[in-house]
C-alpha cells in the first residue's frame, strides 16, 4: 500500500510542471479581437493605411465610404477559404505581396470577409468597419486632420479610443 502511494505521489510531482506548462502555453495562444468604427485615414484609398492586420483567425468587415482593402494569404496549415466581397460598387483584382497571393477589392458600400487561415489585410480609406478576432497585431492609424472625427478602435475587450495619428502597434491575442 505504501508503494502504490509513493509512486502516486512520485508521478504527481513529475506530472505538475508539464502540466503547468502545457496551461500556459494554451493561455499564451488565447485568440483576441479588434473592433474599428468609422475608421478614416489622410489619402484616402491611395494613403497610408488606416489598418494593417496580420491575423490567424478570422476577419470581417464593411467599407461605407470610398476605400481600398487588399488581402494577402499567409502561408498555414488550415485550409483557407478564399477572401471574398459582395456589394453593387466593388471592383477586385489579384494582387502579390512579397510573392504572396492576394486580392484588392476597391470601392465603396461594400462588405468583406477573410476566414479560416492567417492574412495579412491592409486598409486605406474612409468608412472603415472592422471585426476581427485570432492572434496576431494590428497597426493602427488614423486621420492627422481630423483627429477626434477619424473613428475608433478596441483591442481585445478595452475600451474604445480614438485613431492615433501616428502608426500604434498592437497584439491582438495572446500569441
Amino acid at each position: 500500500m505504501r508503494r502504490v502511494f509513493l509512486s502516486g505521489v512520485l508521478l504527481a510531482v513529475l506530472l505538475l510542471p508539464a502540466a503547468a506548462s502545457a496551461r500556459a502555453s494554451a493561455q499564451s495562444r488565447r485568440p483576441g479581437y479588434l473592433v474599428v468604427r468609422k475608421g478614416l485615414n489622410d489619402g484616402g484609398p491611395n494613403g497610408r493605411p488606416a489598418v494593417t492586420l496580420v491575423v490567424k483567425g478570422f476577419v470581417l468587415g464593411r467599407i461605407s465610404q470610398e476605400a481600398r482593402v487588399d488581402i494577402y494569404h499567409l502561408p498555414s496549415a488550415n485550409t483557407q477559404i478564399l477572401p471574398s466581397a459582395k456589394g453593387q460598387d466593388v471592383r477586385q483584382q489579384a494582387k502579390r505581396w512579397n510573392g504572396l497571393p492576394g486580392v484588392e477589392y476597391n470601392g465603396s458600400g461594400f462588405r468583406f470577409s477573410a476566414m479560416g487561415g492567417s492574412y495579412r489585410v491592409v486598409i486605406r480609406g474612409a468608412g472603415v468597419y472592422l471585426f476581427a478576432g485570432g492572434s496576431g497585431s494590428v497597426t493602427l492609424r488614423g486621420s492627422s486632420v481630423y483627429k477626434k472625427a477619424d473613428g475608433t478602435y478596441s483591442v481585445d475587450a478595452s475600451r474604445f479610443l480614438s485613431l492615433p495619428t501616428r502608426p500604434l502597434k498592437l497584439r491582438i491575442g495572446g500569441g
